[in-house]
């Protein structure tokens, strides 16, 4: 009887340990989703270089893809300049070594000095390689 609830245990503490590691995986995505968004705020080249993948495809809302270069480049020299993003009904499913992060996103700009607000769908789709997280591949869609 001692053994059958020994057995009990080891396998609800195996699941829970399970259940930590997703979550503490998932925790890890949402903070490079606001470290992304914050560099395009920050207009930081080096932290948006060091986040996506060389191969990275960016779609917008629009209808454009952009490749890393084009994308950092845009975020660089506008014609939007990002002030602050609202994230609502984010869910982030992290499947071995990908997430897939959807959120409605409330983007705060300015173009062409005029402010802006922007409100779109967004698919990201984070990949991790060599122990590190990045951005392979982003998709906005309007609402």
């Amino acid at each position: 009887m001692k053994l059958k609830y020994i057995c009990i245990l080891i396998t609800l503490a195996g699941i829970s340990f399970s259940l930590n590691a997703q979550t503490k995986k998932e925790q890890r995505v949402v903070q490079l989703v606001n470290d992304f968004n914050q560099a395009i705020i920050s207009t930081d080249s080096t932290g948006l270089k060091s986040l996506v993948w060389e191969d990275l495809s960016y779609g917008h809302s629009s209808g454009l893809v952009q490749d890393k270069a084009a994308f950092i480049a845009g975020v660089m020299n506008g014609p939007n300049f990002f002030k602050k993003f609202d994230l609502q009904n984010q869910t982030i499913k992290v499947s071995g070594k990908n997430a897939v992060v959807r959120h409605v996103a409330i983007a705060h700009a300015v173009n062409q000095g005029n402010p802006v607000e922007i409100r779109f769908g967004n698919i990201l789709i984070w990949q991790k390689k060599q122990g590190h997280w990045k951005l392979l591949a982003r998709q906005g869609y309007k609402l």
